[in-house]
Formats: structure tokens, C-alpha cells, sequence
């Protein structure tokens, strides 16, 4: 070998796919006037927008007559928080609010509000109802992260595969020096572990040195990062974790990529099943809840 990464076979040029831009990226698209527009070109936005500043006026809000960059950066924040919301259920699958109600439970005007909202849409956790101020919750779909972690496992796949066959073998200290440690001294703080194991499978696939599928994969982690965590509640499934990444770099370091790619998979395969308990049993509480509502 002569130090570069081996030729693309079929299967991995079919990886290397572009894909969309990241969510602050999008956040940054829909404060475009052209993009506003598209998106809501049904609308009287001149209206909307005089309504809009004589609401925000009336309410007092700090943000109102902030700097564009500003409004895009607590778009941002209430991207973050509204996704959060969802996937805590707290905003449950199938309620409907409407943008006032939203612009005062999180504190913004309806500015940056509405970028947060447009991308929520476009991603699939919303949808417009009601005229242009009215949002629904769309009912979960766990078949969607289902197919996710399908793709995910099949570049992890291609990544440890051609780890394994580089020549020289790609520096995976860093790495090890978190996972493969004794078991008195590894970090047991479960959002620690959830950083530390994205930045992991994250640099497996950046180490394999193809940047379309890296860029691919990056994408496929965004979007999953947000029910991911959920694999790291249990002490128990820390202490797998950290089971499973020491024998998953033993492999590299050996470079076993038959190892390597059996204990990836099965990897995958056993956080994707906790995260598909924790959610069902999370969706089953909510369904009680609201039918104890319901006969109260």
C-alpha cells in the first residue's frame, strides 16, 4: 500500500451522496427574504409582518429590533428547544398550537420563531394548520430513525472496513484513551458518554477518509443525535458502551475487519433497540396520561 485510502468500490460510491445543509445552515437560509417568501408565498406577509411588529411592540420583546445575525442565532436557540420539547414529549404528537402561544412559552418574537418553525417543518416534525399561524405536532414516526440507523450501520460498515485495510493504520490514540480505559476510571456522566461516543463513530468515519461519505454520515448523526442520547439514561448502558467501543478498537488496532465489522453492527443494533424501548415506553405513558385526562 502507499499510504492512500483504497480505491471506491460500487457500494461506496453509491455512499458518497450529498446532503442537505445543517440546521443552522437552514436557519440561516429561511431568514432569506426569498426563502421566506417560497415558504409562506400564500400569505399577505406584508401584513403578517405589520401585525407581527405591533404584536412584538405591544409585548415588549428584547428581540424584536435585534441585528439579522442575532435573529438568526436565537432561531437557532429555539430550533434547539422546540426539537427538544418534542422529543421530551412535552409538546405532544398531535397538539396544535399557535405561533403567539409558541413565541410566549419560549420567551422570542415571532421573527426568529418562525425560521425555527420552517426548518421544524421542512424536517418533518411540523406541519402548518389552520391558516399561517397555526402549528401541529406530527405524530411520531419511529420508522423514520429506524431507516436512519440502517444507514448510519452501513457506513460504519464501509468506514471500519477500510480502517482495517489502510496502510499506514490511521491513529486511533485519542480515542482510546477515553474508551479503553480501566473500569474504575471511566466517565460514568451520561451526556459526557453521548458527546464522547457521537465524536467516536464520527471520527471512525472521518479517519476512512472519504469526505462525501463523511459528509453523509455527519448528517445522519444530526439528525439522530436528538433521540441518541436516550441510549445513555441507564448506567447500564453506559457501562455497555464502553464494553463495546473497547472491543470495537481492539479489532481495528488488530486489524480484524471481519471483528470489527460484526461487533459495529451489533453495536448499532443494541442502541438502536434501547433507544426503540425508552421511546415506545415514553409514547405508551403519554397515551395513559391523556386518557386519565380525558375521564378526569
Amino acid at each position: 500500500m502507499n499510504g492512500e485510502t483504497p480505491d471506491l468500490n460500487r457500494e461506496e460510491k453509491q455512499m458518497a451522496t450529498r446532503t442537505s445543509k445543517t440546521p443552522r445552515q437552514r436557519i440561516e437560509v429561511a431568514y432569506d427574504k426569498n426563502a421566506d417568501k417560497n415558504a409562506d408565498k400564500n400569505a399577505d406577509k406584508n401584513a403578517d409582518k405589520a401585525a407581527d411588529r405591533a404584536s412584538d411592540k405591544a409585548a415588549g420583546d428584547p428581540d424584536d429590533t435585534a441585528p439579522e445575525g442575532e435573529k438568526g442565532t436565537l432561531g437557532q436557540a429555539v430550533y434547539e428547544r422546540i426539537k427538544d420539547e418534542i422529543f421530551e414529549f412535552r409538546m405532544a404528537p398531535g397538539q396544535r398550537y399557535s405561533e403567539q402561544e409558541l413565541a410566549n412559552r419560549f420567551g422570542v418574537s415571532r421573527t426568529p420563531l418562525r425560521l425555527a418553525l420552517y426548518v421544524l417543518a421542512r424536517e418533518g416534525y411540523l406541519d402548518r394548520v389552520g391558516g399561517h399561524a397555526g402549528w401541529l405536532v406530527k405524530p411520531f414516526d419511529l420508522s423514520f430513525y429506524e431507516d436512519l440507523y440502517d444507514f448510519r450501520t452501513q457506513i460504519e460498515l464501509i468506514a471500519v472496513r477500510r480502517l482495517c485495510a489502510m496502510d499506514p493504520a490511521p491513529d486511533l490514540r485519542e480515542l482510546c484513551a477515553f474508551w479503553r480505559v480501566p473500569k474504575k476510571a471511566r466517565v460514568m456522566d451520561g451526556k459526557i458518554v453521548a458527546r464522547e461516543d457521537e465524536k467516536l463513530h464520527t471520527a471512525l468515519v472521518a479517519l476512512a477518509g472519504n469526505k462525501e461519505i463523511l459528509r453523509t454520515h455527519t448528517e445522519l448523526t444530526e439528525r439522530i443525535r436528538i433521540i441518541r442520547r436516550l441510549d445513555f439514561i441507564e448506567p447500564a448502558r453506559i457501562k455497555d458502551a464502553f464494553d463495546e467501543h473497547d472491543k470495537i478498537l481492539g479489532a481495528l488496532l488488530a486489524r480484524k475487519a471481519g471483528d470489527a465489522e460484526m461487533l459495529i453492527k451489533a453495536h448499532i443494533g443494541a442502541s438502536r433497540a434501547e433507544i426503540r424501548h425508552i421511546t415506545l415506553h415514553r409514547l405508551s405513558m403519554l397515551t395513559q396520561q391523556g386518557a386519565t385526562a380525558r375521564q378526569g
